[in-house]
């Protein structure tokens, strides 16, 4: 069983369909899950078409490897905004929109057209868990895969959905890391756990920043900022969670694999360039359909 996590993905469609493409190739040999760490929508154009073509692949009784989908700060708005328009509420100050929403929003007009197609697609959302937990271990300690943060309370709260919308799901999903918060305080390094985190953008070439000092993983590379045309934000990693060690191959948006790392005893080590190119060959390119918003 092999598992990769991907977050913050943000409407980035080259990036999408990369990634999609290397794992279809991976699971011909392997039983293969992929974890979507929340925010996979907004901002970037292709929110709509990738949301779609993911809930399509996750529902699909013949996919050739598993998905897990999580939801993020992104998905809790988007869910937040037609929670008042079902109930017929005034959306007077529409966070989703002011933090990219509008694309998303739009884009499932103009693809679904239909009213009732699109609340089935906020009811998938309300549904998307909010953390999962492997057995896999770092320094004997279970890794924890969350949005932005893990609540030190996580024991007590137990499962969370988008739909609980309460206070502990926006902890989970908005935390920063010079946030504090009392008494259902949040942190992205937590002492139970090694967590694998987004939401926090990092501007490293290789898309992550490793934190020995603070337990945690943080993968946001910045394809938010990507798609709002900043090209420094190009380096977007894939992460193979292994038992002890953490494997990462760091994709760009032009259908490109331009690092592979890996730590073991926190220590970063390069793959070579006959391991990075093996893993090239894993990558078949994928053109957007020209129609793509």
């Amino acid at each position: 069983m092999r598992n990769f996590i991907v977050s913050d993905i943000h409407g980035n469609g080259n990036l999408y369909y990369s990634v999609m493409n290397y794992i279809e190739n991976i699971s011909e040999t392997d039983n293969v899950t992929l974890y979507i760490n929340g925010d996979l929508i907004d901002r970037g154009k292709d929110s709509a078409e990738i949301l779609l073509d993911l809930i399509k692949r996750i529902n699909d009784k013949d996919k050739s490897f598993n998905i897990v989908y999580l939801g993020g700060n992104h998905e809790l708005m988007m869910y937040q905004t037609f929670k008042k328009r079902i109930r017929g509420l005034p959306v007077f100050f529409n966070d989703w929109y002011r933090n990219g929403g509008e694309v998303t929003d739009k884009g499932l007009e103009n693809i679904l057209k239909d009213k009732d197609k699109i609340l089935e697609v906020v009811d998938f959302i309300a549904n998307l868990d909010l953390y999962h937990v492997f057995d896999e271990k770092i320094d004997d300690k279970n890794i924890i895969l969350v949005h932005a943060a893990s609540c030190i309370n996580l024991g007590k709260i137990g499962n969370l959905k988008i739909k609980d919308d309460n206070r502990n799901v926006d902890y989970m999903v908005w935390t920063k890391e010079d946030d504090s918060y009392f008494p259902f305080r949040c942190r992205i390094g937590h002492k139970d756990y090694f967590s694998i985190i987004g939401h926090t953008v990092n501007n490293n070439k290789y898309g992550y920043i490793y934190s020995k000092k603070d337990n945690y993983l943080n993968i946001d590379g910045g394809s938010a900022g990507y798609v709002l045309g900043h090209e420094e934000f190009n380096h977007f990693p894939l992460v193979e969670v292994k038992d002890g060690y953490l494997r990462i191959l760091t994709f760009n948006s032009n259908n490109e694999i331009i690092y592979g790392t890996y730590f073991k005893d926190y220590n970063r080590i390069l793959f070579s360039e006959e391991e990075l190119n093996n893993e090239r060959k894993n990558l078949k390119v994928r053109k957007l359909n020209k129609n793509t918003r």
